[in-house]
């Protein structure tokens, strides 16, 4: 499928800043900023077999045989049918060329938007050095379908939905990896997490200060922070921020608002605060990233 240069920076920022489109000649891609979805057709893709690469973001492949060999260090990986091979940023690694094309659908999650999402869970980032896991039903197989096939619609509020189902996605995965169901827990300590998690979540737009976090736990402010941090591996007030930048980045999609309402709606009192703040987290200032979506 032919490729833009636009989705060819965002493949680059998932996959790697040296793919190139040659590399993916004999690959379907699946292309939005927050995940991306690769199918190689008939060969191996160019990139995967290269020796020793690495890729920025967290990676899932989901395998349909036994034919795929993965190499991580010295180590051999050999998934089988339905297994997800697991992945995080930044770890060398090649696919073996066999003789048989892969059957497998890589799934590029963008790392900070997989942490954030993980958080829900009371998991710190986790290191996925080729685990493997067993997929047992079909909803992941349908969320990935659901997202292709809108994937190569044309309409304005495409990326809206993309973002959707990329969460979905994301969610159902993590609970696939940690084996969701028996991690709940009715810790005092974690529901007094969730509860600050979800104001976090709906409230982000308000004035919320460490002062008011701490209140709402009936915790000191440095024995709250102490906590959060230990159990969240970030700063409430981190957390806090990644969340307002989130929903600006989702905001700005839309192009109903311009930046400086979006900057107030989402919590910054100050656009050059805003601005340097999202130039931080995403690369780019709010200005650049909108002149891209309209171009």
């Amino acid at each position: 499928m032919d490729i833009s240069e636009t989705q060819l920076q965002t493949i680059q920022n998932l996959v790697g800043s040296s793919i190139t489109k040659e590399n993916l000649h004999s690959v379907d891609s699946f292309v939005y900023e927050k995940l991306s979805i690769f199918i190689p057709i008939g060969s191996n893709c160019g990139y995967a077999i290269t020796p020793h690469h690495k890729h920025p973001s967290y990676m899932f492949t989901l395998s349909y045989d036994s034919e795929t060999t993965v190499y991580i260090n010295e180590k051999s990986i050999n998934p089988s049918a339905n297994d997800i091979f697991c992945l995080s940023p930044n770890i060398e690694h090649h696919e073996v060329q066999n003789y048989l094309p892969p059957k497998y659908c890589a799934i590029f999650i963008e790392k900070n938007f997989f942490e954030m999402t993980l958080a829900y869970y009371k998991e710190r980032p986790l290191k996925f050095d080729g685990l493997l896991v067993k997929v047992q039903n079909h909803k992941l197989d349908n969320l990935l379908k659901n997202f292709m096939e809108t994937a190569e619609e044309k309409h304005p509020s495409i990326e809206i939905i993309l973002d959707n189902i990329s969460t979905l996605i994301t969610h159902e995965i993590i609970r696939i990896i940690t084996k969701y169901k028996y991690l709940v827990s009715s810790n005092p300590l974690n529901l007094m997490m969730n509860e600050i998690i979800k104001f976090i979540n709906i409230e982000y737009g308000s004035e919320i200060s460490i002062e008011l976090l701490s209140q709402k736990a009936h915790l000191s402010k440095s024995h709250f922070s102490k906590l959060f941090n230990k159990e969240m591996n970030i700063s409430p007030m981190e957390y806090l921020k990644k969340v307002r930048l989130q929903n600006a980045k989702k905001m700005l999609r839309s192009n109903e608002l311009n930046i400086t309402q979006i900057a107030q709606l989402c919590g910054f009192n100050s656009s050059s605060y805003f601005t340097k703040s999202f130039k931080e987290a995403f690369g780019e200032t709010p200005r650049k990233f909108v002149s891209k979506k309209k171009f």
